[in-house]
């Protein structure tokens, strides 16, 4: 996948010095879009370009306009568009880069013969998968009276801040190389009533998309899991039949590998998380110091079973999105047998999570 859009990018900026006369000829790219076409192995790619309408000095209504083409390979494609289309593509400040779930699955990578080592271009981007219609979603001009590619990005923006999503930059995939395993979670969209919206994430195991999603509450613990600070994330839940929410102050992360007789034993991952507890939808009281105890007890077994949940989905996906495979073989060499043991080891270790909450509100105390 990495190389697909390498060779995207290395088209894209193979130009040379630049007069005025040939700035006013760029066409931005916001978004690209990567798929294939119909049930060929054609590579169909798709560009959001934004412009201003009735631009005058200071002012004019932000457009996107939508440009398409498809090819062999991603060098035909574009070599098409700018033969369709007048002007010069510029991928310098675009923002995000959307997959569809065929590709993602089905990565291209025998098909082309690219690297991305010639890319100069920063490509802060995010990268993200769309499970639908990519050339439908892309042709829109407005989603909530909001540019498509503007709505796109600020979605992602805004949960970002909240730091209920993973952040997946291009850069991290085309300029970092590949993780110790290339397992890991993108941001997933998909249709939702007129528009879109963001639906969790989806693992990937060895830089291919198994197939698997994890919702948006899975998608939460699994960053925390990851080793997110967590600062203000949501944390809902029931206790005792009731609704409850917590907002992550803290949260801290830890790897504990045990062997037993010189082999792999299990893992335990402990997750401190320092929480501001909002009484919506619990009664209004004030709290003695063992019913507050109480409480902590029992949201701790609420997250417990929550991310013992995420962790056995991604042993069940054999994706190690959390790295362990990692932590063993660099800090505990003698333990770790290889790539193919872990992959085979991984789905069947027992790995603990331990969860520590610890309330920071307490109300007032009797």
């Amino acid at each position: 996948m990495k190389k697909v859009i390498a060779a995207l990018l290395v088209c894209l900026l193979l130009t040379g010095c630049w007069d005025q006369s040939q700035l006013k000829k760029l066409l931005f790219v916001d978004v690209i879009g990567v798929d294939y076409e119909g049930d060929s192995k054609q590579l169909k790619i798709s560009y959001v370009i934004s412009s201003l309408q009735n631009a005058n000095q200071g002012g004019g209504n932000p457009n996107n306009l939508f440009v398409e083409s498809t090819g062999d390979n991603i060098y035909d494609a574009v070599s098409k568009t700018n033969k369709e289309f007048p002007g010069i593509l510029s991928v310098l400040e675009t923002r995000l880069f959307l997959i569809s779930t065929r590709f993602a699955k089905d990565q291209p990578l025998n098909y082309l013969n690219v690297t991305s080592q010639f890319i100069a271009n920063p490509l802060y981007g995010y990268l993200a998968v769309y499970d639908g219609d990519l050339s439908t979603l892309l042709h829109k001009k407005k989603i909530k009276d909001q540019t498509l590619s503007e709505f796109l990005v600020g979605l992602l923006e805004e949960e970002k801040k909240r730091g209920t999503i993973p952040l997946n930059k291009l850069v991290q995939f085309i300029l970092g190389g590949a993780g110790f395993l290339n397992d890991f979670a993108l941001n997933r969209f998909e249709p939702y009533e007129n528009g879109v919206r963001l639906a969790g994430t989806s693992l990937f195991r060895d830089g291919t998309f198994t197939g698997i999603n994890l919702d948006d509450e899975d998608t939460l613990f699994a960053t925390l899991l990851g080793g997110t600070s967590g600062k203000n994330q949501l944390i809902t839940g029931k206790l005792d039949g009731k609704n409850y929410s917590a907002q992550v102050q803290n949260a801290h992360r830890d790897f504990h590998i045990n062997d037993k007789d010189g082999s792999l034993r299990d893992i335990e991952i402990s997750l401190n998380l320092d929480l501001k507890l909002i009484e919506a939808g619990l009664d209004v009281k004030r709290h003695t110091k063992d019913s507050l105890t109480e409480i902590e007890k029992k949201i701790t077994a609420d997250i417990t079973a929550k991310v013992t949940n995420v962790i056995a989905t991604l042993q069940k996906t054999n994706c190690d999105y959390l790295q362990l495979g990692h932590e063993v073989s660099a800090y505990h060499p003698k333990l770790f047998g290889g790539i193919d043991w872990w992959r085979e080891q991984y789905p069947k270790l027992s790995i603990k999570p331990q969860v520590k909450v610890k309330i920071l509100n307490t109300g007032i105390l009797e």
